[in-house]
């Protein structure tokens, strides 16, 4: 008993000990935390705040550094006490203009050090494009644009290393970028200009085109937003039902998606009907509309008709819980398609400024396109030599909806066909992979298996050497997973293997597209479709 009672007694000392130590620890944190706030960093950051935060419900307990690089970046680096000796970093959205202060959470709750930028500007004060915009109350725009370009992300991921650094005594093992839309094309910037930034990227549906989505977003606006030709929301179930019965079971199989749009020929001029009279009925369209649909499918042209920019693949239409994946983007009042087509060519795209008083309607797709071409070198993250990244140990997983409306899935395809040609079909798999998702909206949603885990594999295939093959993919519905599926490396698809149920992964193996045309020669699969095709 009495060895007992010793034991005992030493246990709860060292009880005692290490719950000091943690106490020391936390203080001496603490005390290193606030001492960044007075650490020099170089003339032009400044360091605002640096603030020990406790453990919550969405994040444990870091130092929150805030501070802006001159003139106008905002950036937030956090850094968690149980430090996993990595750096993550996440993109924006949109014009950015906002620190992305949420997607940080997912990185800080592994224990990595996390950083974002607003990329120069505050969108709240100077909304869209107008931070860009040549004012006498605005004497740094021009920096502003070439900060929202690229510069503001490489500046806050170097000066987030030497906060790590500063604050652990040690720099990061691996780093790593995550974002998609806006950081999609972030992080493939980061990729072409400064690829010693990163050691792996994740990069979803990327505006890495910006300056041509611009142009698409106004030429679908003339197209279907105003005119004989508009076509209002209420019309897309018409739409939708007509797209999905030509295309879903191209693939073989009609399972309520379409695997790859490319494969389908849908012409609004063919597969529509056309309203008896000039005048629109419920469930036909007038010439006019289908003129304008076959704009927005065909792409934007100019008026020889060469191709400009993509035209818009089939698949969007299909709305879920009511909202169609075209709202907001095309058709309707044009949505933010138009709005930052309009706000680009207003304040980034040219030299003079057009200015607030031009509008959308006077754009010149003969004329205006040649006129952009600085403006793309700014800002389109176009250029296929990933060469540095590959030499480095550096990987990418790039992902897009096949049904994103907003950002078209087709530049994704043609940049990664850009980088095959540039670097070689097998050299450029060995570090980069697309993934392309059917019936998966802008970044997430849609009535695919947009659920994924894209950052594990990346950090197998950084560290490990472990090269992702098909991942893992489901369709959650009310807190239900209610249809998994393999997402399959570009230019492999998904083939229903002939039986068992269509909505579980085990059934499907990723081929390539001239192996399933072979399959599908001999015979067509046709399952019920799940709800949601259909639009209330």
């Amino acid at each position: 008993m009495g060895n007992h009672s010793h034991m005992n007694t030493r246990l709860v000392l060292i009880s005692l000990l290490l719950v000091a130590a943690c106490a020391a620890s936390a203080r001496a944190d603490g005390a290193s935390c606030s001492a960044l706030a007075k650490k020099s960093f170089g003339s032009e950051v400044k360091i605002e705040s640096a603030t020990l935060v406790p453990a919550a419900s969405q994040a444990p307990e870091h130092c929150d550094v805030r501070g802006v690089i001159a003139p106008e970046a905002k950036f937030a680096v956090k850094l968690p006490t149980n430090w996993n000796n990595r750096f993550y970093m996440v993109g924006g959205g949109g014009f950015a203009g906002q620190l992305s202060l949420g997607p940080m959470n997912a990185g800080l709750q592994k224990g990595y050090a996390t950083a974002t930028t607003d990329t120069g500007h505050d969108a709240a004060k100077e909304p869209l494009g107008a931070f860009a915009e040549r004012r006498a109350d605005n004497p740094n725009a021009d920096r502003k644009k070439l900060d929202y370009a690229y510069l503001a992300v490489h500046n806050t991921a170097a000066l987030a290393k030497q906060i790590i650094s500063a604050y652990y005594g040690r720099a990061p093992k691996y780093s790593y970028w995550v974002g998609c839309s806006t950081g999609g094309r972030q992080g493939l910037m980061e990729a072409q200009r400064y690829p010693e930034d990163f050691d792996g990227y994740v990069i979803g549906a990327p505006v890495l085109k910006i300056s041509h989505e611009g142009i698409r977003g106004i030429w679908n606006a003339q197209a279907v937003s105003t005119g004989a030709g508009a076509v209002s929301y209420d019309k897309l179930p018409v739409l939708a039902e007509a797209v999905y019965k030509k295309c879903d079971g191209v693939d073989g199989l009609q399972d309520g998606l379409i695997t790859d749009p490319r494969r389908c020929d849908f012409d609004p001029l063919k597969d529509l009907d056309r309203c008896l009279i000039e005048a629109e009925g419920r469930d036909c369209f007038t010439w006019a509309q289908l003129q304008g649909l076959k704009k927005v499918y065909d792409g934007v042209r100019n008026s020889k008709g060469g191709l400009l920019y993509p035209g818009q693949p089939p698949g969007a239409e299909i709305a879920v819980n009511g909202r169609s994946g075209w709202m907001g983007s095309i058709g309707g009042d044009g949505g933010m398609g138009l709005v930052f087509g309009e706000s680009t060519m207003r304040f980034l795209a040219f030299e003079p400024q057009r200015g607030k008083d031009w509008n959308w309607k006077q754009f010149n797709f003969d004329t205006d396109p040649p006129q952009m071409a600085a403006f793309s070198k700014m800002i389109d993250a176009i250029n296929p030599d990933l060469s540095k990244v590959k030499k480095r140990g550096g990987k990418i997983i790039h992902y897009h909806g096949w049904a994103d409306a907003l950002v078209n899935p087709q530049m994704s395809v043609d940049y990664y066909e850009s980088a095959l040609k540039k670097m070689g079909d097998k050299q450029t798999k060995e570090f980069y992979k697309l993934y392309l998702v059917p019936g998966m909206f802008h970044c997430a949603g849609g009535v695919g298996c947009d659920r994924a885990d894209w950052f594990t594999p990346l950090v197998e295939w950084v560290e490990k050497g472990v090269a992702p093959g098909a991942l893992n993919g489901s369709r959650v519905e009310k807190g239900e997973t209610v249809r998994t599926r393999p997402l399959c490396a570009y230019p492999e698809i998904a083939r229903y293997n002939g039986q068992g149920d269509i909505n579980k992964a085990e059934n499907f193996t990723c081929a390539t597209p001239s192996t399933i045309n072979a399959a599908s020669d001999k015979s067509t699969a046709r399952q019920p479709r799940r709800e949601g095709k259909k639009q209330k």
